[in-house]
């Protein structure tokens, strides 16, 4: 019997709504509104920090690359999140996997995962960023959304994934239950109470995964 032909999947999201039955939520989950409404502050260091960073994202959001926006700002947000073992934090990860007679496969720009020094065992939360704003080219919810779908299989348990993208300044989060999604309206990280929340919902990632997504 000749083997059923593997279709490579682009990252798209209509496409992956369609291969997988997905379906988006336009609405807040309660599950979103729980981690949206994450509270806290931070201290004189770390707000000392944020707003020197943030101060560089105003002045350069339109001219820096991908690469520059995420040394420049996203990599101090995530410093400022302090996870700690065993919760580890993996950047530039090429992620696969078959689904059936699906393929996928991404780049992962941040994902925090259970993992041995290399070896990614269970991706709890995976960050897609995307630089442009003014001109659109490609998918960043679909790159996001694979990500997730990649991290669901791999778990192989009914627990949900979290996910996030980055669209220059603005900040998207987003859950994904079996088929259904939702993502957050954005985050405009260039607004010091809303750089402030978005730590606190990083932050909050931690308390998730710790009573929430660890066998």
């Amino acid at each position: 019997m000749a083997k059923a032909k593997l279709n490579k999947l682009d990252l798209l999201e209509p496409t992956l709504v369609r291969a997988f039955g997905l379906t988006r939520l336009y609405r807040n989950t309660p599950l979103l509104d729980e981690w949206l409404s994450a509270t806290g502050e931070l201290n004189d260091f770390d707000s000392t920090l944020l707003n020197e960073v943030q101060v560089k994202l105003i002045e350069n959001a339109d001219a820096w690359n991908e690469e520059e926006l995420k040394m420049s700002f996203i990599s101090i947000v995530i410093l400022l999140a302090r996870y700690q073992n065993p919760i580890r934090t993996y950047y530039d990860r090429d992620m696969s996997i078959k689904i059936g007679n699906n393929s996928l496969m991404c780049k992962a720009d941040m994902l925090l995962s259970k993992g041995i020094g290399e070896m990614i065992e269970t991706p709890y939360f995976f960050l897609h960023e995307y630089k442009r704003e003014k001109k659109y080219s490609g998918d960043p919810i679909g790159q996001m959304l694979g990500g997730m779908l990649i991290s669901q299989a791999k778990n192989n348990n009914s627990k949900p994934m979290y996910g996030c993208y980055v669209q220059g300044r603005f900040w998207f989060f987003s859950i994904l239950v079996g088929t259904e999604y939702v993502i957050s309206q954005p985050y405009n990280s260039v607004k010091i109470e809303e750089a402030q929340q978005v730590v606190m919902i990083l932050r909050k990632m931690k308390e998730i995964i710790h009573t929430q997504l660890m066998s």
